[in-house]
């Protein structure tokens, strides 16, 4: 996980010091589906909560969605799973501002709308369902007195959600999101984290940690070098600038701290091993 700015001045841009928030490791045999909100967690604790998260629609679950809005966060994510062109779902239904539908695809006002706790029931003139060319692509269902349509909050959501992802608004905020995969590739670039030359999840966590801190030191040296080319000195650096580099600067520290800890544990039990030996 790692911030940005939705910025294109160069200037501008070459002075934003976007830095990696969040690293962490798992077996192959993991899901990365549930690893958002931990992340999310993570970063709060840290006073790092990002406003907003873009992410791919492997962690754009409805769950997902709702957590992080319920931390304060917006999810901006596309919607797990795909439905088939050639049917109609709920985001094909005209909806109201407060969920509720308004017409059918075919224009087709509903009778009556029931809603009992979190589950929605449309009733439509069944004269009009049955005589409709998209029938048999549509999703309601035929009963005693009319043809129903039957969702809940979740489907809803969610209907709500495809729809907006169809719109340019959502687009034109959603293709920042490309922007991490060139952070992966001078991740691995740079700091060569693809090709370790440790064993152990606990031992490649660490490396790649360290890794990440590497990254984000090359960062804050570029843009340093960037303020102080565009304003002459060093000492003219924006107070939010400032802010986020001592905020690094100590989670820096922080990591180094333990990574010393973990070496002097490692040399004295060397020592002891080796007059245990003797």
């Amino acid at each position: 996980m790692e911030t940005f700015r939705d910025e294109e001045d160069k200037d501008v841009k070459a002075t934003t010091l976007n830095l990696i928030t969040h690293i962490e490791v798992k077996p192959a045999c993991e899901s990365d589906a549930h690893a958002l909100i931990p992340a999310l967690e993570s970063t709060k604790d840290r006073g790092l909560a990002p406003k907003e998260v873009q992410a791919d629609s492997l962690y754009g679950s409805d769950e997902n969605s709702e957590t992080a809005a319920a931390m304060g966060i917006e999810l901006i994510s596309p919607t797990m799973g795909s439905p088939k062109e050639s049917t109609l779902n709920l985001s094909d239904f005209e909806l109201s501002d407060k969920g509720k539908v308004i017409s059918c695809p075919s224009g087709h006002t509903p009778v009556r709308i029931k809603t009992k706790k979190n589950r929605h029931s449309v009733a439509f003139d069944s004269e009009h369902c049955t005589n409709c060319p998209l029938i048999n692509d549509c999703p309601v269902n035929k009963g005693k007195k009319y043809h129903y349509l039957r969702y809940d909050d979740k489907a809803l959501r969610i209907a709500k959600r495809r729809a907006a992802e169809q719109t340019p608004e959502f687009k034109e905020r959603y293709r920042w999101r490309a922007g991490v995969e060139g952070t992966m590739s001078e991740y691995n670039a740079r700091t060569g984290v693809k090709r370790l030359r440790v064993r152990g999840l606990k031992a490649v966590r660490f490396c790649a940690m360290l890794k990440a801190i590497g990254i984000n030191i090359f960062r804050a040296t570029a843009v340093r070098k960037a303020v102080i080319a565009l304003m002459g000195t060093p000492e003219r650096v924006t107070p939010s600038l400032r802010h986020v580099i001592l905020v690094f600067k100590e989670q820096t520290e922080t990591t180094w701290g333990q990574f010393k800890n973990i070496l002097t544990s490692f040399a004295l039990g060397s020592q002891f091993d080796l007059k245990t030996a003797a």
